[in-house]
């Protein structure tokens, strides 16, 4: 499967005039990277799509709820990804929240991502 290249904004990608495009885990860890950045109810032609960004930022966060979060964002991309490590921190001062984690699949093939929320 493939599909667009986005770049670290979001846009598609394009280089010599040509639209690139991701395919396999470069795909994949794109899609994560999308599911993830986006809170659930926000858009309009999937209200389900996204995770919940309350138990990420919201004063009950715990490190369960925001693994909580992850998971069920990584089961909207592919449902045999599974987490295989996870470090969490949230700064209260600043209300900021990051995660850095690998997931694979069935497969084996890992995804490696890095997120923050404010």
């Amino acid at each position: 499967m493939k599909g667009f290249k986005l770049d670290k904004n979001g846009d598609i990608s394009i280089s010599n005039g040509k639209i690139e495009y991701a395919t396999d885990m470069e795909l994949t860890a794109q899609k994560v990277r999308t599911v993830l950045g986006t809170n659930k109810g926000e858009w309009f032609n999937n209200k389900d799509e996204g995770i919940d960004f309350r138990f990420i930022l919201g004063k009950s966060a715990t490190e369960d709820t925001v693994r909580e979060q992850i998971l069920n964002g990584l089961k909207q991309v592919d449902r045999e990804l599974y987490l295989d490590s996870f470090l969490y921190s949230f700064d209260k001062q600043t209300r900021k929240s990051s995660v850095r984690f690998t997931a694979k699949n069935g497969d084996g093939e890992t995804v490696i991502n890095e997120n923050e929320w404010e």
